[in-house]
């Protein structure tokens, strides 16, 4: 008898001992989360999303953009913190006082814009008033070219103006911005292995045949942080493209 009250004794200070160390485990990781993205319990935060290209009414957005609020509102969730979804026309006339999530590139999302022209001066994205449908996106002298149906580029990047990051998810299409969400979701704890929590970075994705697998074909291309922050490496100027117009099937 003695035994097995010694036995059940042993047990529930084992099952005790592993709880305590789960819960640390997941304290310390969630910690770090918090740190990575700026956040703490109950700490407001924003979701600014880019507007439907093909809608009139602002507050319009894309499905593809829809499921990259979803998975960066998860992300918001797990930190105890609360997220604001704004479009962007509605941004605030403010910076760095709240951690942001900004989507879309700057045809949609004049915040984007913005941040790019006032934080990351080596970084310039086309649109389709600038450029034929391969919309490249600059990296410093680095070209990024969308090819429909086949590849599409989306860059992913911190910026930290203050203490509250800005991250900035700046695809081709609203499907890369979605590919850009899922991958922050899975890969911030090797982000902030390799960047920390004070440190910008700007990563250059890939999703491969868009087409034929929607935004689960993702692959890291390049890091171009340094061009990107740095600016001295100044991205090409692209002559605005020539356009033909037609009326009834032949050219004026």
């Amino acid at each position: 008898m003695t035994d097995l009250a010694i036995n059940l004794v042993a047990s529930a200070l084992a099952a005790v001992a592993a709880w305590l160390v789960q819960r640390a485990v997941s304290y310390r990781r969630l910690a770090r989360m918090r740190g990575f993205f700026g956040l703490h319990k109950g700490a407001p935060s924003l979701l600014i999303a880019g507007r439907h290209w093909s809608s009139p009414k602002v507050s319009s957005v894309h499905r593809s953009d829809m499921g990259a609020i979803v998975e960066l509102g998860a992300i918001v969730k797990e930190c105890g913190a609360v997220a604001d979804l704004v479009p962007a026309a509605e941004a605030p006339k403010e910076l760095g006082k709240v951690t942001e999530f900004c989507i879309g590139g700057p045809e949609s999302n004049p915040r984007t814009g913005a941040h790019l022209a006032a934080l990351m001066p080596g970084v310039r994205v086309t649109t389709f008033e600038d450029a034929d449908e391969t919309v490249p996106i600059f990296v410093g002298t680095d070209r990024y070219d969308r090819l429909p149906h086949e590849q599409a580029h989306v860059l992913l990047a911190r910026a930290l103006p203050t203490t509250h990051p800005i991250f900035l998810l700046v695809g081709q299409t609203a499907l890369s911005n979605l590919a850009a969400a899922r991958y922050l979701a899975a890969h911030h704890r090797e982000l902030q292995r390799q960047y920390g929590d004070k440190a910008p970075f700007c990563l250059v994705l890939k999703i491969r045949q868009p087409g034929a697998y929607g935004p689960d074909l993702v692959e890291l291309v390049a890091d171009g942080t340094a061009a990107a922050f740095d600016g001295s490496a100044a991205p090409p100027a692209l002559p605005r493209p020539r356009r033909e117009w037609w009326v009834r099937g032949r050219r004026p």
